[in-house]
C-alpha cells in the first residue's frame, strides 16, 4: 500500500477541503495551503454567514484537522512559498485549488471614485469586519446609505442582501428580465421580503462624482425588448427619452467573477483556456504539470460550492488511483 505519502493542497475553499478531507481518509499526509490567516476560502470570505454561519464552517474545519490535516495559514503561494519548494519537500502530488474570485470589471465611467466596491471586494471587507464590528458602526467603511447593486447573479444578491441588513437603501439593477435573473425565484423572494428593490432592463450609463469624488448617483437609462434575432434571443434596445439618475452614494458591480489570476504566478508552465481556467486532463484531472492536479473553480469558473466540492472530491479520487498504479 502507497498510504502515507504527502500531498498538498493550494486554497482552501470547497475544492480544497473536500479534496483534503478524501486524501486524508485514505491515509495520505495532507497539507492545505491558505493565503489569509484563517483557512475557509470563499466559504468563510465570500459568501454572506447567513448562508454559512462560521461555527458551522469552523466545526467542519475541526472535523477535517481531526483526520489529520494540517494547515499552513498566511502562505501565498507564489510569493511566500514557490510550487517547486512545495515539490521538494516531499510531496508527490500537489492539488490547485484557488477557486474564482477575481471580479470582472466594467466598462463604467466613474468606477474610481470612493465609495465604488465590485462584489467579491465587498464580501471580503464585509466577513473581515463583522468579528469586530458586526454593525460596521465606527468603522472606515464609506458604505452610504443608498447602495446601488449592479448584476443579477448570487454574488449581487448577497451583496444586496447585506448592504439591507446593514439598514441601508438598497436597490438591485441589471440589464435582464426579472424572469431572467440568474438566481433561485426563493432568493430573489427573500431579498424583496428583505426590502431590496428589484429594478431589471436597466442599463447603467455612468457613476456620478460628488465634489469630493465620491459616489453622488448613478445615471441609467431603461431598455427593452425588441425583435428576436438570428440565434433565437430577443435583443435589447435602448427606451428613446429614458435617460434618469438614481440615487446613489455607494456602487456595488457584481457582474461575475474569474479564475485567480495568482494561478500565473505559481509556475510559468501551466496552460490555461480562453477564459483563464486552467486546462486540465479530462479524465485525470491533471494539469500541464505532471503531478500537478486542479478542481473547484480554477477548472470550472465560478459554478456552484456543490460542484466545487464534488470536483474536490472526484481529483481526490483519481490520485489515490494514480499513486496506487
Amino acid at each position: 500500500m502507497r498510504k502515507g505519502k504527502k500531498i498538498a493542497v493550494i486554497g482552501s475553499g470547497p475544492a480544497g477541503l473536500s479534496a483534503a478531507a478524501e486524501l486524508a481518509q485514505r491515509g495520505y499526509q495532507v497539507t492545505v495551503y491558505e493565503s489569509f490567516d484563517q483557512p475557509g476560502g470563499v466559504l468563510r470570505y465570500g459568501i454572506p454567514e447567513f448562508r454559512v454561519p462560521t461555527r458551522v464552517l469552523d466545526g467542519e474545519i475541526e472535523e477535517i484537522r481531526a483526520l489529520g490535516v494540517s494547515f499552513e495559514t498566511n502562505c501565498y503561494v507564489g510569493w511566500t512559498k514557490s510550487l517547486e519548494e512545495i515539490k521538494k519537500e516531499g510531496h508527490v502530488a500537489v492539488i490547485l485549488a484557488l477557486g474564482a474570485g477575481v471580479p470582472k470589471f466594467m466598462d463604467l465611467p466613474g468606477t474610481h471614485l470612493g465609495g465604488v466596491y465590485y462584489g467579491e471586494e465587498f464580501l471580503l471587507r464585509i466577513n473581515q469586519l463583522r468579528p469586530r464590528a458586526p454593525s460596521l458602526e465606527g468603522m472606515s467603511f464609506p458604505l452610504g446609505q443608498k447602495v446601488v447593486v449592479i448584476g443579477s447573479g448570487n454574488t449581487a444578491l448577497d451583496c444586496a442582501r447585506i448592504a439591507r441588513r446593514l439598514g441601508r437603501d438598497v436597490t438591485l439593477v441589471f440589464r435582464r428580465s426579472i424572469d431572467d435573473i440568474r438566481v433561485h425565484e426563493e432568493e430573489r423572494k427573500y431579498a424583496e421580503q428583505e426590502g431590496v428593490v428589484i429594478e431589471p432592463l436597466i442599463k447603467p450609463l455612468e457613476i456620478l462624482p460628488s465634489q469630493d469624488n465620491y459616489v453622488d448617483g448613478l445615471k441609467c437609462m431603461r431598455i427593452d425588448y425588441a425583435d428576436v434575432t438570428s440565434d433565437g434571443r430577443w435583443s435589447l434596445i435602448p427606451v428613446p427619452d429614458s435617460e434618469f439618475v438614481m440615487e446613489a452614494d455607494a456602487v456595488v458591480i457584481a457582474i461575475g467573477h474569474e479564475p485567480n489570476t495568482t494561478l500565473k504566478k505559481i509556475s510559468k508552465r501551466l496552460k490555461f483556456n480562453e477564459d483563464g481556467t486552467l486546462r486540465v486532463d479530462a479524465d485525470t484531472g491533471m494539469t500541464s504539470l505532471k503531478g500537478v492536479y486542479a478542481a473547484g473553480n480554477v477548472v470550472t469558473n465560478a459554478g456552484p460550492v456543490v460542484e466545487a466540492i464534488a470536483s474536490g472530491r472526484a481529483v481526490a479520487q483519481q490520485i489515490h488511483k494514480n499513486l496506487m498504479g
